[in-house]
Order: structure tokens, then C-alpha cells, then sequence
């Protein structure tokens, strides 16, 4: 009975490190989409377009070894969380490069001289900020620290803020054309949803440590 155990923790390690991996890729992946709508880099764009089938990937990998986990050794209590957990991330990281692919998609639709500096300054603070909540949410899976996570509503909460104070900057006449205006209040929309992505991670930290 002792090798079944040893097998299914060595692979439930590789599931964690697994997920980890996927994260790491992910903060890279974000960063890039930053600077590339930051500079509009068509270049950068095609890159994180080609690059999100990695993501599909992970997670398709993720779930695959988790189901089988769950499915021959029946795991209970901490260990059952943890695949659970490792799963329902695996998607919001999923999710998240999901997003960042659409980031791209916009800002090949947009010309270099159509954004003037203080759309570009709105969005890449509130990119910046998205970016340290998934730094924050997925520090707070390694560390298994529900204290750590607890912030994230409030890191959330600011993103929300600047994302309405840049909607009404489009309601006070700005002479931004139309389809360009449309794109982004996209793109400030899916950092927006990154953020809410992390604080549901960080709910998952917490089941995670308590169970509830």
C-alpha cells in the first residue's frame, strides 16, 4: 500500500509544479501584452496570438492528470483540495492568456498615432496593477497563505476604480474616433477581468487551507 501512496504523491507534485509553471508563463505572457499595447506592437501581438495554444495545453494537461488522480486513488481531505484547486486554476490561468490573446488581437487593429498618451497611461496602470494581483494570487498558492490573498479584493477593487474613471473619460466628449474608442475600452475591459480572475484564484487559496 505504500508504493501506491509514494506514486500518487510524486505525481501529485508534478501536477503542482505542473501549475506553477503555467503561472509562471502566464506573469511573462501578461508582461509582454503590457508593453505590447503599451508601444502597440503588431509584432508582440502576433507572438502572444501564436503563443496561447501553450495555455490550452497546460490546462487540457492539468486536468487530464487531476481527473486520473481523482479517478484511481480517491483522494480525501488536503490532498482532494489540492487537485481540485490545481484544476479550477489551471482554467482561470486559461482564461487569463485567453484574455491577453484578445488584448493582442485589439492592438493589431489599432494604429501607432490613433492613442493619444493618456489612454495608454490609464491602461497600462491598470495592467500593471491586474499583473500584481496575479502575482499576489499565485504567491499565495505556493505559500498555501489565506492571510496573503486576502488583499486581493481590495488590490481588485482599485482596477474596478480606474476602470470606470477611464469609461467616463470617453463620456466627456474625447475626440478619440469611434472604432479606436471601441478597442480600448476593450482591452481596459480584459485587464478588468484578469483582476477578477485573480481574486477567484485567491478564493480557491482559501478552500484550499480551510476547506471552506
Amino acid at each position: 500500500m505504500v508504493e501506491p501512496r509514494r506514486d500518487f504523491h510524486h505525481r501529485l507534485d508534478e501536477l503542482y509544479v505542473e501549475l506553477l509553471r503555467m503561472g509562471g508563463g502566464l506573469l511573462a505572457t501578461m508582461e509582454k501584452t503590457r508593453l505590447c499595447f503599451l508601444e502597440l506592437d503588431h509584432v508582440a501581438a502576433d507572438e502572444i496570438i501564436a503563443g496561447d495554444h501553450l495555455f490550452d495545453d497546460y490546462r487540457n494537461r492539468l486536468e487530464e492528470e487531476g481527473l486520473e488522480l481523482l479517478a484511481l486513488q480517491a483522494p480525501v481531505a488536503v490532498d482532494l483540495r489540492m487537485i481540485v484547486v490545481i484544476m479550477r486554476i489551471a482554467q482561470k490561468f486559461e482564461r487569463m492568456a485567453d484574455l491577453c490573446e484578445d488584448i493582442a488581437v485589439a492592438v493589431k487593429n489599432i494604429r501607432a498615432v490613433s492613442l493619444h498618451s493618456w489612454i495608454k497611461e490609464a491602461i497600462d496602470e491598470m495592467a500593471r496593477r491586474s499583473l500584481r494581483l496575479v502575482e499576489r494570487a499565485l504567491e499565495g498558492f505556493k505559500e498555501r497563505d489565506a492571510g496573503m490573498v486576502r488583499e486581493l479584493e481590495a488590490m481588485d477593487d482599485s482596477v474596478d476604480r480606474l476602470y470606470r474613471g477611464f469609461f467616463r473619460e470617453f463620456d466627456r466628449g474625447r475626440d478619440e474616433e469611434l472604432d479606436v474608442a471601441v478597442r480600448v475600452i476593450m482591452v481596459a475591459r480584459f485587464f478588468e477581468r484578469i483582476a477578477d480572475h485573480a481574486v477567484d484564484i485567491g478564493d480557491n487559496v482559501r478552500f484550499l487551507v480551510s476547506g471552506r
